[in-house]
């Protein structure tokens, strides 16, 4: 391969994106009035989770950020509170 850890990375990203859009497909099609609010809820959660994961790959390696631990602590910080954020306001009608 032309660069090994580009070609796990672009697995990696393959791998995360199919099982979130699995989760997605799953939560659609058993969605019906039986379905507790919780499940969509901790899918929301599961596919904001694999998005995070896919960012960090994505900033780490193809961005070069895993040489400089630095930036690398900095861009994940944000990255995470970020999501954080995101996942308050996508539970926040439930409460």
């Amino acid at each position: 391969m032309l660069n090994d850890k580009l070609f796990r990375a672009w697995v990696a990203l393959l791998v995360l994106s199919a099982i979130s859009t699995t989760v997605a497909i799953f939560i659609d099609r058993g969605k019906t009035a039986e379905t507790g609010g919780w499940i969509l809820a901790a899918a929301g959660a599961v596919i904001l989770l694999l998005a995070l994961l896919k960012g960090r790959i994505i900033l780490s390696r193809y961005l070069g950020l895993e040489k400089t631990r630095f930036w690398r602590r900095g861009f994940n910080t944000a990255l995470t509170v970020f999501a954080l954020l995101l996942l308050g306001l996508y539970l926040a009608p439930a409460f």
